[in-house]
């Protein structure tokens, strides 16, 4: 699993690539509430390379979108697999995320 972080305007992209699982879901975490922390409160999940998403990792995006909702921020997902808009519907989380088809239709939404 990689992270990569990269600066569009007022928002951050964090680039998922790999399986999100319940190994890997505290670190992900830890550096996403870094993020929030140190006042990103506009993030986009770019999920394109995600090739797995158990319920941990589910949990990681829910406890960083509640975090960001606090500091009046906003989690948007963008780039879905249908495999993981399968899973989100599967669990009845889809409407949960705002979800986009792109990074810049994600961050033309800010």
């Amino acid at each position: 699993m990689s992270l990569n972080i990269e600066d569009k305007g007022t928002a951050k992209v964090v680039s998922l690539v790999g399986k999100l699982d319940v190994n890997l879901s505290v670190s992900i975490e830890a550096e996403l509430e870094q993020l929030v922390e140190s006042g990103s409160h506009y993030l986009i999940l770019e999920l394109s390379g995600i090739e797995y998403l158990s319920s941990s990792g589910i949990r990681v995006f829910i406890s960083i979108m509640r975090k960001i909702k606090d500091k009046n921020g906003r989690l948007v997902l963008a780039c879905v697999p249908d495999i993981i808009k399968k899973i989100l519907k599967t669990v009845e989380l889809e409407d949960l995320f705002e979800v986009y088809d792109s990074v810049d239709d994600a961050v033309a939404s800010f």
